[in-house]
């Protein structure tokens, strides 16, 4: 393993990840289907500039992701399989540009070598690098600002600048204002973290202010047309709305202050298990490089904490800032770390133990989302995942490129098998592509698709539907769907399976903890009832 090329290894973890999420997973709903159906209502309506869902303006999220979507069908058609690999490409811009920055903060090799194999198998950080999610892109231009500002620091130059404005116009533009969360802490802390004595620290934060009020400038070429183009109510929320409310009170998502604490470790898997990895943190405040990453985690730590809104990937853009102190620690062990050193056992203790506790999962009920899963599957998977850990806990490793190399390859494995077996298993609950293929066939048969509660497009682009489905929230506002069109069949979710005669339904399947039901004349009345 140590003499295979570090791009190599990257390439393989990458690819196994992009191709088994490729082929294996669906577009998980609500968040996958939904912005894959914003993208694909985007193209029906030719409206790139404003997003649009359910035929109206969708204020959640800025274009970036979308119009890359947009791009790809351009480029290869309309497809689902080469979408994964959209943040996967980001995913090595990442990677490239933490490499970069190492070196700027260490100029060591070694490190910068590291830093780049250790976050490409990080399992978080590689679950996301093939979710149709914003995280991944986010994390590119998160990146961008921090090389800009370690590379103004060093020389002061107009470019690097003007890189930190295009990280903060391409952040807004991916995500909103957040990018200012994971830059801006790092860019006021300079006069902590530099070591550049010649520094005038005024001069910085003038021009800093001004290459921030430029990258809104770029951000604002998108801003005003959408604003005007999208109407009033599109024009609060994707100027103050959104982001105000996250903020203050989350409509969504809403935790506790400590939420993110005891998920940190998580975020870090596999590479918390080694000792050597953390066991070196209490020194990076005597070194600048420690104290650039410490103003870059802290502060982004604390104010998503303070945030309303919580969830775990809301942190991805951080993982690289924790990747390269992890770097750093195992670049400062010995190259020839011995047989006796045993630092991957916790790793291949943990692969183990999550193989056996998958064995005994047949024999749980794990809760009305999933149920119990058949041990046909389970078991060989399982197998696999315990055989494997058994390999690395008995396998020689005397380096510690061998070290990192085989824990990172074995992590991409280890993930390959879990979506190989949640695909077959527990995410078929979330496969729309069944019921969506059929309500684009009554579609085409000009009946009137009406959907009974909350919805989230998630049957648009799987489906390919060419009309948004008619949303109504009350039995009352069903009656005056049913009065002004002829052709109606009802999507409704119910608890039970067999919830209606079968003559009453069209089309049924699981979904979640429920039962989503295509009914058709007979079934709406008896929805009404």
């Amino acid at each position: 393993m140590k003499n295979l090329p570090d791009f190599v290894v990257i390439a393989i973890v990458l690819l196994m990840a992009g191709v088994a999420f490729s082929l294996f997973l669906p577009f998980v709903p609500i968040d996958e289907t939904r912005y894959v159906s914003v993208a694909w209502e985007m193209k029906l309506g030719n409206s790139f500039i404003v997003p649009i869902l359910h035929g109206l303006p969708y204020s959640h999220k800025p274009p970036f992701l979308f119009w890359l979507i947009n791009l790809d069908w351009l480029l290869f058609g309309v497809n689902e399989i080469t979408l994964r690999f959209i943040p996967l490409i980001f995913s090595v811009f990442n990677l490239l540009l933490l490499h970069k920055i190492a070196l700027l903060l260490w100029d060591d090799k070694k490190i910068a070598r590291y830093a780049t194999l250790i976050l490409s198998a990080t399992l978080v950080y590689l679950i996301w690098s093939a979710l149709i999610m914003f995280d991944l892109l986010l994390t590119f231009w998160t990146l961008v600002g921090i090389l800009a500002l370690l590379s103004a620091e060093k020389n002061g130059k107009i470019s690097s600048g003007l890189l930190f404005s295009l990280a903060v116009g391409g952040g807004l533009l991916t995500k909103g204002p957040v990018i200012f969360v994971h830059i801006l802490p790092v860019g006021l802390g300079v006069f902590w973290w530099s070591q550049n004595e010649n520094l005038q620290h005024n001069a910085w934060y003038l021009k800093l202010f001004g290459a921030i009020i430029f990258g809104i400038a770029l951000a604002l070429l998108w801003v005003v047309p959408a604003a005007i183009m999208g109407g009033e109510s599109y024009r609060q929320a994707i100027l103050w709305g959104q982001s105000a409310n996250r903020m203050v009170s989350s409509f969504a998502h809403s935790r506790p202050f400590w939420f993110y604490l005891p998920l940190l470790p998580v975020l870090f898997l596999p590479w918390v298990l080694m000792k050597p990895a953390w066991c070196r943190f209490q020194a990076i405040r005597d070194d600048s490089g420690g104290r650039f990453l410490l103003s870059w985690i802290l502060p982004t730590l604390v104010i998503f904490s303070l945030i309303s809104g919580k969830q775990i990937h809301y942190l991805v853009p951080m993982i690289p800032a924790v990747i390269l102190l992890i770097a750093k620690n195992l670049a400062g062990k010995s190259e020839a770390i011995g047989n006796e050193t045993r630092w991957h056992a916790p790793v291949a203790l943990f692969y183990i133990l999550l193989g056996a506790v998958m064995l005994f999962v047949p024999f749980i009920k794990l809760g009305s989302d999933v149920g119990k899963i058949s041990a046909g599957m389970l078991i060989p998977v399982a197998i696999g995942i315990v055989v494997l850990g058994g390999f690395m806990l008995f396998v020689k490793i005397k380096s510690m490129d061998s070290l990192i190399k085989t824990v990172a390859v074995s992590s991409a494995l280890v993930l390959v098998t879990l979506v190989f077996f949640s695909a077959n298993t527990i995410l078929q609950r979330y496969d729309m592509s069944g019921i969506a293929h059929v309500l684009k066939e009554k579609q085409d048969e000009n009946y009137t698709l009406v959907h009974y509660g909350k919805y989230h497009g998630q049957y648009q682009f799987p489906g390919r539907l060419l009309k948004p489905l008619i949303i109504v929230r009350s039995k009352d506002a069903l009656q005056g769907a049913l009065q002004q069109h002829e052709k109606v069949l009802l999507v409704s979710y119910k608890k039970q399976a067999d919830a209606y005669p079968a003559d009453e339904v069209i089309f049924q399947q699981s979904f979640k903890n429920k039962t989503v039901y295509l009914l058709n004349e007979a079934g709406i009345v008896h929805f009404l009832k």
